[in-house]
């Protein structure tokens, strides 16, 4: 048997053999396994757990739908993997503030289009598409937002500021903290729900909607597609699918 509990496999009639070794894949899911359950420990992420099926897989992109997906690259020490976990489940508040006939963002994705014309659509300062950066433009206030709760706003800003991807989106958010704080709030997208609230106000309302009493479906009882400013599901640069 080789490193991994792989059996040898035979040699080609040339003598060629590719051996596969899974074993530092292995440790690197670990890693990220055991560090997101050191922060869940030590920090009560419960009120931003939208979702709480993670799947990690090392060396692959890190996104949010339809299943929460961690890679190692954004995992290189807790305030990252904190943040990066926090942004995906940003996007899951989104879809759970939506309905199929409603996205959360669309009211005022024109306002933001004005505000920012010249927002890069493309890695590493915007995201992968147009509707992409200007939708990152609310996740990652989220984001950050959220991660401030837990490590402060001094360390989340910092983790923020040296972010590899979206380094345009980062500066932006920053920067116009208070006028994008202001435009979100109206819109209703803060203060940031609970996760277990938001989960059981959409649960009521697919109930009713089960028994005929509302014939919009919420987003809990939809299947997991994105809305429209996410229309596929993208690697984060490498970072999310969002």
């Amino acid at each position: 048997m080789i490193p991994g509990g792989i059996g040898v496999p035979r040699p080609t009639s040339d003598g060629f053999r590719i051996d596969l070794d899974l074993d530092h894949a292995r440790r690197e899911a670990e890693r990220v396994r055991d560090m997101l359950r050191a922060l869940r420990r030590r920090h009560d992420l419960s009120r931003f757990e939208y979702t709480r099926i993670v799947r990690i897989v090392p060396g692959g992109d890190t996104f949010s739908h339809p299943m929460l997906t961690l890679g190692n690259r954004f995992a290189e020490h807790e305030d990252l993997l904190l943040s990066t976990y926090l942004h995906e489940q940003m996007h899951w508040y989104l879809w759970y503030l939506g309905t199929p006939e409603h996205d959360p963002v669309a009211p005022f994705f024109d306002e933001l289009v004005r505000r920012y014309p010249e927002a890069p659509t493309e890695l590493p300062d915007g995201a992968r598409s147009y509707e992409s950066t200007y939708l990152h433009l609310v996740v990652n206030w989220l984001e950050v937002a959220a991660t401030s709760e837990f490590i402060g706003r001094v360390r989340a800003c910092a983790v923020a500021e040296t972010q590899r991807t979206y380094r345009w989106i980062y500066r932006t958010v920053l920067r116009d903290w208070d006028q994008l704080a202001e435009l979100y709030e109206r819109h209703g997208l803060i203060p940031i729900r609970s996760a277990p609230e938001l989960i059981a106000e959409n649960a009521k309302v697919a109930k009713r909607a089960l028994n005929g009493g509302v014939r919009r479906s919420p987003a809990a009882a939809r299947p997991p597609a994105p809305p429209r400013t996410r229309r596929k599901a993208q690697a984060r640069g490498g970072r999310s699918a969002g």
